[in-house]
């Protein structure tokens, strides 16, 4: 399990990597429980862009099934400590 410590910078590196991602979006407009979609105003395409540059930049891959159930900041930054914490060949 991550510590708090870990978990904060992996939530600041999310939103870092949303502002990129993300047309017209500041890291200041992101929170742990923002919504992708109703919060941040993230479609179809940027969902796609972002899922993407999580992949490439933590060396993941995010099935699409899961990436549609997670809706905030902090569920997948949740996804993202356990995806980087598992063995290698193991579930993300």
């Amino acid at each position: 399990m991550p510590s708090t410590a870990d978990e904060r910078q992996l939530l600041d590196e999310l939103r870092d990597l949303l502002a990129a991602t993300v047309e017209d979006l500041t890291v200041e407009e992101i929170g742990p429980d923002s919504s992708l979609q109703d919060d941040l105003g993230v479609d179809s395409l940027a969902r796609l862009e972002l899922v993407a540059a999580i992949e490439d930049r933590w060396q993941i891959e995010v099935p699409q099934e899961q990436a549609d159930r997670l809706t905030t900041v902090r569920q997948i930054a949740a996804h993202l400590a356990e995806a980087v914490a598992a063995p290698a060949g193991g579930t993300a």
